[in-house]
């Protein structure tokens, strides 16, 4: 502290730095307030977020466990065609597809891969998508089976046993 202040001086400083720490307590009471009541807010909304993600995570758990056990059972997937014949790519889509569910979709990725997965020991080349692509184009355009949507350029066509042509 300086000796060479006054007491007048000394006391009008102290006053003043009174009030502002009583106005600086006033302001971050006011503020502890409204944080308490955001941090409560927030709170109950995080907890409200963690149960839909719980509840969503479960469901899409459950529902992939449902598509993988459907799409990948031992039994979908056991080479069932007789040994020692040589089959064409068409051949084995007709019959990966003869064994879909009326309703399902498919396209020419989804039926080569299965291709892939039932026979593939006994090809000599995996099957491509765009030779099974065009087996199925040529399936709808003898009426095996309905195309539902025409493949573009980067977008291949989707077809099903039964369903609406477009």
């Amino acid at each position: 502290m300086r000796l060479d202040m006054s007491v007048s001086r000394l006391l009008a400083e102290l006053e003043g730095r009174v009030q502002h720490h009583e106005s600086q307590e006033a302001h971050h009471a006011e503020r502890e307030v409204y944080h308490r009541e955001q941090r409560a807010l927030h709170a109950a909304e995080l907890e409200t977020s963690r149960e839909r993600l719980a509840a969503f995570r479960a469901a899409a758990e459950a529902a992939g466990e449902h598509v993988a056990a459907r799409s990948l059972s031992p039994a979908s997937l056991e080479d069932d065609l007789p040994p020692g014949q040589r089959f064409r790519i068409s051949q084995l889509a007709a019959h990966v597809i003869a064994k879909k569910d009326p309703t399902e979709t498919f396209g020419g990725t989804s039926v080569a891969h299965e291709i892939n997965q039932r026979y593939g020991k006994r090809l000599r080349r995996p099957a491509r998508t765009r030779t099974v692509a065009t087996a199925l184009r040529r399936m709808a355009a003898a009426g095996r089976i309905r195309q539902l949507e025409e493949g573009r350029a980067h977008h291949e066509g989707l077809y099903s046993l039964w369903g609406e042509e477009k």
